[in-house]
C-alpha cells in the first residue's frame, strides 16, 4: 500500500493533536475513518495527511501505538500477568490477552497510550473508568479486576470476554425476534444495574456488546461513563457538558460516543442523564431487529442531523414484531426527553414478558388477548361449566378476578403422571393431553377439539405453548421424541430425541427440559435445552447420582437457572425438595426455599411453588435472588403427580395472569388423587369383567395369594396408605391388614398366610411382613440413607424375595434370603424405573423390566450371567407376570393394552410369538406398579379403571380457570421493596 506523502514539518502542538485524532480514529470502522479525520482536523490538509499516513502504516502492521518491544508474549506485567497475545486497540488504549498466574485465569489488559499517560486530563479519565467499573458487579457487565502500573505503563485488568460483538452478529443480518429479545433483555439488565449505582454508559453501541458462546451478553467499555451529578452542578463544571470531557478533546473535535447512537441532547452538548442510555438502547434494539441503523449518515454531521431530525423507518422492522416491542422502541427513541422512557427497568419488564405493555402506553392495555377479552366465562346454574355446557360471554370489569371450571367431555381422560395442561401465553387457549392425543379449548369457545396430527401417539405428555402461541411442543413415548405441532393442527415435527424428558418449558431461548439418562449406570439426571426449531439438545446442568431435578425455568438474563431438586425416593420427596438457582457461568448453586417444588417466577414479583396439594407464593427479589416475605397459600386443591413421576403440579399461567390448574377432589391430597369409584374385578382372556363386591376406593397393586383364595391390595388417598386383604369367595368383608405408617406394595409369601409390603412406619421405606390372621409387622430390610426398598415377588418355595432398591435416579434388583436374612444384588440389574420382577411358577426363572433397552428380560435363578431379551417390537413392554403353567408371560405393551408371549424353557430357553389380548380392563404406564395379577385358574384380577388415568367427568378431572389471577396474587402477597 502506498502511504500519503508528508506535507511539511509539524510542531509539538500539531503532533499532539494528530496523535489524539489518530487514536480516536481507531475507534471508527475503516470505512468511516476518512470522514471522521477530515471533520476532526477541521479541514487542515497537513494534519489530515499525517493522520492518514499513520493510519496507513498501522493497517500495514507497523502499529505506531504498539508496545511490542515491552509487551511481547511471555512478558510479565506487574509481577503476575503474563502477556499471551495482542487483542486490539482503540482511542482509549491497547488491549492484550494475559494470564493471571496467581489466580490461573485469562484476563484482558488495557494499556493507557503514552500520549494519555502524559496528559493529566486523560489520565484522570482513565482512572475514572477504573473506579466506575470497579463499582459495577453484574453478570452482564464486563468486570474490572484491578488497576496496575508497571515500567511506566498504566493498565486496567479486565474480565476477558470471548465471542463476537453484537456488531458482528448484526453484520450477518437481522436477528430473529426471540433471539433479539434475549440479548436486549440482558443489555437492559446491565444498564439497570449501572443506573441504580448512579452510572451512565454514554457510549452504548453494538460494538460495545459481546455475545458469549453460552448465550450470556456482556456490555463493555464503561470508560465513557460518568457518575450522575447532583442537580446543583457548579458553574463551569464539565458536568454540564458531558459529551466533551476536556478542552483537549474539544480541540481535537472528538465527540465522545458514536454519533448514530447519541441521544439528541447528547449530540447538542447538553447535560445528559440515564435517558441517554435509554435512547442508545432503543437504537441498538432497532438495529438488531431490522439489520440497519435507525439513524444513518455519510459522516458525523449527517449522522447527528439524522439523530436530530430524521423519522425512523418502522416498516424496516419484521412484520411479526409484537406491538409491545414496537412501542418500547418508540418510547426509547422519543426525542422529547420528557416523554422518553424514564427507567430502563421498564424496558426489562417488557422484554421479560413481550406481550405486556409499558406504563403510559397510548394503546389501551388488555389483561387478556383481544380474542379472550372482554370475556368472562360463566356457567349455567351453579356457575360451573360441564363438558357439554355452553360458554357464555359478557364484559369483564378491568382487573376483576373471575373463577370458572370445566370438565372434560365424556370418554376423555388425562394421562396425569406428567404435565398434562397448559395455557397459551396470551391466555386465550388451553391445551390438555389425553390418552387419545392433544385437545385445544379456546377460552371463548363452546367446546374443545382434537389437535390434528397428535392422535395415535403413545404416552403423550408435557404439552407447552411456544412463546408466540402458534405451536405446541410435547413428548411422546411412541418414538421417544419431543415434537411440535401447529395449534391449528398439522404434521407433528420432531424437535429432538429424548428417552424420558419431563417438565418442558418453552421460552425465547428454546425448550428447557429435564431428562434422566437411563443408559448411564447409575442413571444420571440432566437439565437440557434445545432450539424450538429443532437440533441437538445442549446439557446445561448435570446432577449427581441420587439427585432428581424438576421444573427448570431460565431466569431473565439467561445466566441463572431455577429448578427444584429432590433426593431419595420417598413418596413425599417432592415436598422435601429444595428450590434452587444455579449460575450457568460459575456453577454456584443457591437454595431459595427448603420444602417445595415446581417453582415459577411470575412477572408480579413473586415466586410460586407447590407444596402438598396447594400453591404457595412469596415475594421475590429477582435481582438479588432473595425471598422477601413469608409464604402464603394462594391456591388449594391442585392435583400432584405421584412420587414415581417427576413431581409435577398440574398448573399453568399466562403472561397476562390467567391461571389454570387441574383440580383435586380434596385439597389435602398431596399426590395424584386416584379416581374415586375405582373397582377391582375378575376378568378372563377375552376381557369379560366381573366386579368384586368391594366399596369404591382408590385401589392399587392387587396380588393373588398362591392358593388363589385371597387377594391383597393397597389404597393410597394421599393422606394414608393401607394394605388390605379380601376373600375372593366374597363370603367375608374387606379386612384392613396394616395400621400405622405408610404401607404399600403388597405381595404374598409362599404359604399364603403372610403378606410382604413396604412401610414407612419407622421413618424409612423398608420391607416388612405380617401374618394375615394375627401378629404384628416385622422388619425384613433396612435401607441405607437415600434409599427405599420395594418388594416385588416371593419365590414359590418361600426361600427368596425379589425387591427393588430405589434411589432418586437408579433402581437396582436385589434378592433377600428368608433363611439367612441377608440381601444381595441380583445379576447387576439397574434401571430408571421399577423392575416389576417376578419368579416363574417353578422358581427357576426371573422376568423383569429395565429402562436399559426399554424392554423385558428373563434370567435363570440363581443368575448365571446369561439373560434373554424380550423380542417384542412394542414401545416399552413392562409389568410382566407368568401364567400358572409357566408357558406364557403376560405384559403391558402400553396404556390400555394387554398381551402375552409364549415361553419354552427346555431343552433351551426360547420366546414364542406375542399375542395382543383384550384392552378392556388394563391401562397403566410403566412408571406405576403393576395393576393386575393372575389366579391359579388363569383369571386376571385387576383395577378396572387404572388409577393413573383420571376420568374426565370426576372431580379430579375438572380444569379450573382463574382470570386476572395476578390481581388476586398481588392482594394476597403484597410486594414491598
Amino acid at each position: 500500500m502506498n502511504n500519503p506523502p508528508s506535507l511539511g514539518t509539524i510542531g509539538p502542538e500539531d503532533f499532539r493533536r494528530i496523535r489524539e485524532v489518530f487514536e480516536s480514529a481507531l475507534e471508527h470502522s475503516p470505512a468511516d475513518r476518512a470522514t471522521f479525520v477530515e471533520h476532526a482536523c477541521g479541514g487542515n490538509a497537513l494534519l489530515v495527511a499525517e493522520v492518514e499516513r499513520m493510519l496507513a502504516a498501522d493497517s500495514d502492521g507497523n502499529s505506531l501505538l504498539d508496545h511490542n518491544e515491552r509487551l511481547r508474549p511471555g512478558t510479565i506485567f506487574a509481577n503476575y500477568l503474563r502477556i499471551t497475545g495482542f487483542l486490539g486497540r482503540g482511542g482509549m488504549g491497547e488491549v492484550y490477552r494475559a494470564r493471571d498466574v496467581r489466580l490461573n485465569r485469562d484476563v484482558a489488559l488495557k494499556i493507557l497510550p503514552e500520549t494519555f499517560a502524559s496528559n493529566a486530563d486523560r489520565l484522570a479519565r482513565f482512572k475514572r473508568e477504573a473506579q466506575l467499573l470497579a463499582s459495577l458487579n453484574h453478570p452482564n457487565i464486563a468486570a474490572i479486576y484491578g488497576f496496575e502500573e508497571s515500567n511506566g505503563m498504566r493498565a486496567l485488568v479486565l474480565e476477558l470476554v470471548e465471542g463476537p460483538t453484537l456488531a458482528d452478529r448484526i453484520a450477518q443480518g437481522p436477528i430473529p425476534i426471540d433471539e433479539a429479545v434475549v440479548i436486549a433483555r440482558q443489555i437492559a439488565e446491565a444498564l439497570e444495574a449501572a443506573h441504580e449505582q448512579g452510572i451512565i454508559h454514554r457510549d452504548l453501541k453494538p460494538a460495545n456488546v459481546k455475545l458469549r458462546p453460552d448465550a450470556a451478553v456482556k456490555v463493555l467499555d464503561f470508560g465513557l461513563a460518568k457518575g450522575l451529578q447532583p442537580a446543583e452542578v457548579a458553574p463551569g463544571s464539565t458536568g454540564n457538558s458531558p459529551t466533551l470531557t476536556s478542552p483537549a478533546m474539544t480541540a481535537a473535535g472528538v465527540l465522545l460516543g458514536t454519533a448514530s447512537y447519541m441521544a439528541p441532547e447528547q449530540a447538542k452538548g447538553r447535560a445528559v442523564d440515564r435517558r441517554a442510555d435509554i435512547w442508545a438502547f432503543g437504537a441498538v434494539f432497532y438495529e438488531m431487529l431490522s439489520g440497519q441503523r435507525a439513524f444513518k449518515g455519510e459522516d458525523i454531521s449527517e449522522a447527528l442531523a439524522s439523530v436530530l431530525r430524521q423519522d425512523i423507518d418502522w416498516n424496516a422492522l419484521p412484520s411479526s414484531t409484537p406491538a409491545s416491542l414496537r412501542n418500547l422502541m418508540a418510547r426509547c427513541l422519543d426525542r422529547d426527553i420528557r416523554h422518553r422512557l424514564r427507567d430502563i427497568g421498564e424496558a426489562r419488564i417488557v422484554l421479560e414478558e413481550p406481550g405486556s405493555a409499558l406504563p403510559g402506553d397510548k394503546t389501551p392495555r388488555a389483561r387478556l388477548s383481544r380474542r379472550a377479552l372482554p370475556l368472562v366465562l360463566v356457567a349455567i346454574g351453579a356457575g360451573v361449566l360441564g363438558g357439554s355446557a355452553a360458554w357464555f360471554l359478557r364484559p369483564s370489569p378491568a382487573g376483576q378476578v373471575a373463577r370458572l371450571s370445566f370438565a372434560l367431555p365424556e370418554g376423555q381422560s388425562l394421562f396425569a403422571n406428567r404435565g398434562v395442561i397448559a395455557v397459551s401465553p396470551d391466555g386465550s387457549q388451553i391445551v390438555y393431553a389425553t390418552t387419545s392425543g392433544l385437545h385445544l379449548r379456546p377460552m371463548a369457545g363452546r367446546e374443545s377439539k382434537p389437535i390434528r396430527g397428535t392422535e395415535g401417539f403413545f404416552n403423550l405428555t408435557e404439552p407447552v405453548f411456544s412463546p408466540d402461541g402458534q405451536s405446541i411442543a410435547f413428548h411422546t413415548g411412541s418414538d421417544h421424541t419431543i415434537k411440535k405441532v401447529p395449534v391449528t393442527g398439522g404434521v407433528a415435527v420432531t424437535i429432538c430425541h429424548s428417552t424420558g424428558p419431563y417438565s418442558l418449558n418453552w421460552d425465547p431461548g428454546g425448550i428447557l427440559f429435564g431428562e434422566l439418562d437411563v443408559l448411564s449406570q447409575p442413571p444420571i439426571a440432566r437439565i437440557m435445552r434445545v432450539p424450538g426449531n429443532g437440533g441437538t439438545p445442549q446439557t446445561l446442568v448435570t446432577f449427581k447420582s441420587g439427585e432428581m431435578p424438576n421444573g427448570p425455568q431460565m431466569l431473565p438474563g439467561g445466566r441463572n437457572l431455577m429448578f427444584s431438586l429432590a433426593t431419595g425416593s420417598a413418596p413425599d420427596r417432592w415436598d422435601h425438595a429444595r428450590i434452587v438457582v444455579q449460575s450457568l457461568t460459575s456453577g454456584e448453586q443457591r437454595t431459595i426455599i427448603e420444602g417445595g417444588s415446581d417453582a415459577r417466577v411470575v412477572p408480579t414479583g413473586h415466586l410460586v411453588y407447590a407444596l402438598g396439594g396447594s400453591l404457595f407464593a412469596v415475594a421475590f427479589d429477582l435481582s438479588r435472588l432473595e425471598v422477601l416475605s413469608d409464604r402464603v397459600a394462594v391456591v388449594e386443591g391442585i392435583t400432584r403427580a405421584s412420587a414415581d413421576a417427576p413431581g409435577a403440579a398440574h398448573f399453568s399461567f399466562s403472561r397476562n395472569g390467567t391461571l389454570i390448574y387441574l383440580a383435586n377432589s380434596s385439597s389435602a391430597v398431596p399426590w395424584l388423587k386416584r379416581a374415586q369409584g375405582t373397582d377391582i374385578g375378575l376378568s378372563d382372556r377375552n376381557g369379560k369383567v366381573e366386579p368384586l363386591k368391594l366399596p369404591p376406593r382408590p385401589y392399587e397393586s392387587p396380588r393373588v395369594s398362591p392358593d388363589g383364595t385371597r387377594i391383597a391390595f393397597g389404597t393410597d388417598d394421599g393422606n394414608e396408605a393401607i394394605v388390605w386383604t379380601y376373600d375372593l369367595s366374597g363370603r367375608s368383608a374387606i379386612r384392613r391388614l396394616t395400621f400405622g405408617g405408610h404401607d404399600r406394595f403388597p405381595t404374598w409369601y409362599a404359604d399364603s398366610k403372610r403378606v410382604v409390603f413396604q412401610s414407612g412406619r419407622e421413618g424409612d421405606s423398608a420391607i416388612f411382613w405380617q401374618a394375615v390372621d394375627s401378629g404384628k409387622a416385622e422388619r425384613l430390610t433396612r435401607p441405607a440413607p437415600g434409599e427405599s426398598h420395594e418388594p416385588q415377588a416371593c419365590s414359590p418355595k418361600g426361600d427368596w424375595l425379589l425387591f427393588d432398591v430405589m434411589k432418586a435416579t437408579d433402581v437396582s434388583l436385589w434378592t433377600y434370603s428368608f433363611r439367612d436374612r441377608k440381601a444381595t444384588p441380583f445379576s447387576d440389574v439397574h434401571s430408571a424405573v421399577r423392575t416389576g420382577a417376578v419368579f416363574s411358577p417353578d422358581g427357576q426363572w426371573v422376568a423383569y423390566g429395565s429402562s436399559e433397552g426399554r424392554t423385558l428380560y428373563v434370567e435363570p435363578f440363581p443368575p448365571t450371567g446369561i439373560r434373554h431379551q424380550f423380542p417384542s417390537k412394542d414401545n416399552r413392554p413392562n409389568q410382566p407376570v407368568w401364567s400358572p403353567d409357566g408357558k406364557e408371560i403376560f405384559y403391558i405393551p402400553g396404556p390400555g393394552q394387554f398381551a402375552s408371549v409364549g415361553i419354552m424353557t427346555k431343552p433351551a430357553f426360547m420366546f414364542g410369538n406375542a399375542v395382543v389380548l383384550s384392552r378392556e380392563f388394563l391401562g397403566a404406564p410403566s412408571l406405576v406398579r403393576r395393576p393386575y395379577d393372575i389366579t391359579p385358574d388363569g383369571k386376571f384380577v385387576s383395577t378396572i379403571r387404572p388409577g393413573q388415568a383420571v376420568p374426565g367427568n370426576s372431580d379430579a378431572g375438572r380444569i379450573q380457570v382463574v382470570l386476572n389471577w395476578f390481581e388476586d396474587l398481588r392482594a394476597r402477597v403484597p410486594v414491598t421493596r
